[in-house]
């Protein structure tokens, strides 16, 4: 590597610190159900920026894009009230009860 490369190297590691230092105060103010579905969107942000910017050597195929979309919808959906989601697939109900069951009651 090149003498260069030594600013983007810095700014990356400062900005990582100070977005990891955004994602804890957001955990310490909201419920981490409101504050994983954002964070997972991050991973959006990171693919259009990286097609922006480093076209070249980034890799961009149909199983990093399939990856990217599961984890944002699986991050959406385990944010989502248990209630509403059962209402609005309309399960059966044994199959609503054991969904519901939780290991540690109260």
């Amino acid at each position: 590597m090149s003498s260069e490369n030594l600013p983007w190297f810095l700014s990356s590691a400062v900005l990582v610190a100070i977005s990891q230092a955004f994602v804890y105060a957001s955990l310490a103010v909201a419920p981490l159900m409101v504050v994983t579905p954002i964070l997972q969107l991050s991973l959006v942000f990171r693919l259009f920026l990286s097609q922006c910017i480093n076209r070249d050597y980034e890799v961009m195929n149909a199983a990093v894009l399939i990856g990217a979309l599961t984890a944002v919808l699986g991050s959406i959906l385990v944010s989502l009230d248990t209630d509403v989601l059962m209402k609005l697939l309309d399960l059966p109900p044994w199959l609503t009860d054991f969904l519901r069951y939780r290991l540690a009651h109260g």
